[in-house]
């Protein structure tokens, strides 16, 4: 299955060497073309893990070759905006420091939101348990139960809507690292890395609390 999954992966690669950026001129085409492929080859990654858990060899195999498209077009729609804000700006300079504030004040966001999130998690719980210990005493209907799950499933919905967003800012400073690397600007390069290491510290956090959510609303069904 892995040698398969592999084969896909090196088709994408090999699309790349043969029909993709080395051989465009335009720096806009290049960068639209560098991110359908690099989505591409992440998506057939993922859709082969995800389709080997629903349907084993074969399920790999599809979720792959199903990833590889999904993950192609979301590539190429970073690849575009990357593109056309670049076209906004009169230098290189300009735009790496446009995207870096953008960094910048994503994670200062990201982080504010995590501290709320704390909070509000830890009201929920200390929320659940009193109405759990209700329930089990019948001093509590169960309609307040699923009210209270209703609360914590709409706050998980919130926080997968921020998960996807530090997940887009990664891959776009992720292009722009490259974009940095590429024109050698070093100091970019290491502002802009250690930006997408706090990007990725956030959303890890996130998910973890994004798990502490799921594990409430499992211990509250009813």
């Amino acid at each position: 299955m892995k040698k398969a999954v592999a084969s896909i992966v090196m088709v994408i690669l090999m699309g790349a060497s043969l029909f993709g950026c080395t051989n465009i001129k335009d720096d806009s085409t290049r960068t639209v073309t560098e991110g359908g492929l690099a989505g591409a080859g992440i998506g057939a990654v993922v859709g082969a893990g995800i389709g080997a858990v629903v349907g084993g060899k074969k399920g790999a195999l599809l979720g792959a070759g199903i990833g590889a498209v999904a993950g192609g077009g979301i590539g190429v729609a970073v690849g575009t905006h990357i593109a056309d804000q670049k076209k906004q700006y009169a230098s290189t300079e300009a735009w790496l420091d446009a995207c870096l504030k953008q960094a910048q004040q994503t994670n200062n966001e990201l982080e504010a939101y995590n501290a709320a999130l704390a909070g509000q998690i830890a009201t929920l719980d200390k929320e659940t348990r009193k109405l759990q210990r209700a329930y089990a005493a019948k001093k509590a209907e169960k309609d307040g139960l699923i009210t209270q799950q209703a609360k914590i499933t709409e706050k998980e919905k919130e926080v997968n809507e921020q998960i996807v967003k530090a997940e887009q800012e990664i891959a776009e400073q992720q292009k722009v690292l490259a974009e940095a690397k590429a024109n050698n600007k070093q100091n970019e390069s290491k502002l802009l890395d250690a930006e997408i290491a706090s990007l990725q510290r956030h959303k890890a956090q996130l998910e973890k609390k994004n798990k502490q959510l799921a594990n409430m609303s499992a211990r509250i069904s009813v």
